[in-house]
């Protein structure tokens, strides 16, 4: 139960530090969100899920997005020292979030 509570706050904190990262602008130009961060069991691995808040979502690909964002991890990965304060820094690995994406398709189709 300790260990779930942990992974927990480690993913909190590292949600909220790679969102100040691509806020900055210096890794990755786009308008992206960080909706989730999922951490393996052992903290050596984080799946990042990001949304793109841009409205026009046409302009952009997400696989294009998210293959570009996961060649620049590295750099993620050290603008996020600054941050926080942990002992690991766990490897990244963006996925997109198609959850929202869903939710509006199927909201359109109820109208």
């Amino acid at each position: 139960m300790k260990k779930k509570i942990r992974n927990l706050k480690i993913a909190s904190v590292l949600r909220r530090a790679i969102s100040k990262v691509l806020m900055e602008d210096r890794v990755f130009n786009k308008n992206i969100v960080v909706s989730d961060v999922k951490l393996s069991e052992d903290l050596k691995k984080a799946d990042v899920y990001i949304v793109l808040s841009s409205l026009n979502k046409e302009d952009y690909n997400i696989n294009t997005i998210i293959n570009e964002i996961n060649q620049s991890s590295w750099l993620i990965r050290k603008s996020i020292l600054n941050y926080v304060n942990l002992r690991f820094i766990p490897k990244l690995v963006f996925k997109a979030d198609l959850a929202f994406d869903n939710f509006v398709n199927i909201s359109k189709v109820l109208s």
